[in-house]
């Protein structure tokens, strides 16, 4: 199954999953087939893609929203999805 992010509850705009290892670095979605310094997931806003939302982060730094790392898509997901808005 697909994990599915609802829209932002500031903007309306997406988010997005961004991968990374167990110390939170960066990675693109080809690590995930091979991770060899542990898999997390975090979640993207970008504010280039967002302009003018207030949560949105720049894609030069990262665009994370907030400092968690989760264990799954899933776990990201229901994080994101939860929140009121």
């Amino acid at each position: 199954m697909k994990e599915y992010l609802k829209p932002c509850p500031f903007c309306g705009g997406e988010a997005k999953f961004g991968v990374t290892d167990h110390e939170g670095n960066d990675r693109d979605d080809e690590y995930e087939n091979d991770p060899w310094s542990g898999l997390a997931f975090r979640i993207l806003h970008i504010h280039e893609e967002n302009e003018g939302c207030p949560i949105a982060n720049y894609e030069i730094d990262g665009a994370a929203i907030g400092v968690y790392l989760y264990d799954s898509r899933k776990e990201a997901a229901e994080a994101w999805n939860k929140r009121q808005g």
